[in-house]
């Protein structure tokens, strides 16, 4: 049973491992609580700065929604 992501760092985790299913290269930028969703902003282009958006639910941890440009 999901469990309720507390830190940043949990939400950053749960994100960048759930990116690496797409992309290889990652660096995290920030992860920022707003309310019950932590938003994770990833750096997922090699060469120039292409920025993945994922949000985390805080309850569950589970991904609600994300943006990956190509």
């Amino acid at each position: 049973m999901p469990e309720e992501v507390k830190s940043a760092a949990e939400a950053t985790e749960i994100a960048v491992s759930f990116i690496k299913k797409y992309r290889t290269y990652t660096r995290v930028l920030k992860a920022v609580r707003e309310g019950d969703v932590w938003l994770v902003e990833i750096d997922v282009g090699p060469l120039s700065a292409t920025i993945a958006k994922i949000k985390v639910d805080a309850n569950t941890g589970i991904i609600l929604e994300y943006t990956i440009p190509y």
